[in-house]
């Protein structure tokens, strides 16, 4: 499977039933933690704000044979719980949550499934020197489910590109977070963002040729301008319009690292 398409298997569309009725979709992804080089906790990355007040959530997740070979078949989890289920940032103010989805995987596996889920893991951070090497308006690609889209008869996501609208290298507001400039729509909360070039890029204004695939950061929210138009009817009223201004807030991969300790700890007692 090409690295392209792999980048396709990475996510998994989340719909979460909410105790106030409604429902919420974003967008998780797998990755490894506590991550030994022969053993690893798969998981679901999301933000916090797409799962909070859920009572049950559903997710899709495509076949493989044993080999890790593509199937055309789907096979739809619907887990019921609470959002304490989730294991959130220790820093409140981090919109991102985890949760271990081994034994799911495992009961799958012995009904004779195999589920496709390709993870990335803490590997495929960006180093201090490769953050150095990089540009200031680098171009970016965004894997997820705006406003809910998706391919639903082959279980596939939504790419979009953009650029980097503030330095990867600073933190924006003091924050380990960074703008982008990419069409970002509710549905995209959750979605990784990843600095993935293939064939020539610039790196350190040299010209290199090959693959480079970096995950820089989580989307987590958008900015979105309130205008007041005026509407004539019998009098004069205004109506908030949303305006959306194409950036999105990304938190920076980094803060996937303060996970380890937590889920460690947290299977630890529960005993998986």
């Amino acid at each position: 499977m090409q690295l392209s398409e792999q980048l396709l298997h990475m996510t998994i569309r989340i719909e979460a039933s909410l105790a106030s009725g409604g429902c919420s979709v974003g967008t998780g992804f797998f990755f490894k933690f506590c991550d030994d080089g022969k053993t690893y906790v798969p998981a679901i990355v999301t933000n916090r704000h797409v799962v909070e007040g859920a009572y049950e959530y559903r997710v899709i997740f495509s076949r493989s044979d044993e080999n890790g070979n593509l199937l055309n078949i789907n096979e739809q989890l619907t887990m019921r719980g609470s959002e304490s289920d989730w294991i959130a940032h220790p820093d409140e103010s981090v919109d991102l949550c985890v949760l271990p989805i081994g034994p799911a995987l495992n009961g799958f596996i012995r009904a004779g499934k195999h589920l496709l889920t390709i993870p990335l893991s803490l590997e495929l951070l960006p180093t201090d020197k490769q953050i150095q090497d990089m540009g200031c308006m680098d171009e970016v690609t965004m894997v997820g489910y705006p406003n809910g889209i998706w391919d639903e008869a082959n279980n596939l996501p939504i790419v979009r590109r953009g650029i980097t609208a503030t330095p990867y290298r600073y933190d924006y507001q003091g924050q380990k977070e960074f703008l982008v400039d990419m069409a970002c729509y509710p549905g995209s909360s959750g979605s990784p963002v990843f600095l993935y070039n293939e064939g020539t890029y610039l790196e350190n204004d040299a010209v290199v040729m090959g693959k480079r695939l970096y995950l820089l950061g989580i989307l987590r929210a958008v900015p979105i301008r309130t205008l007041l138009g005026d509407i004539t009817v019998s009098t004069i009223a205004h109506v908030s319009v949303q305006d959306m201004l194409n950036l999105g807030i990304v938190i920076k991969s980094e803060r996937l690292r303060d996970f380890d300790p937590i889920v460690r700890e947290r299977l630890s007692v529960s005993g998986n």
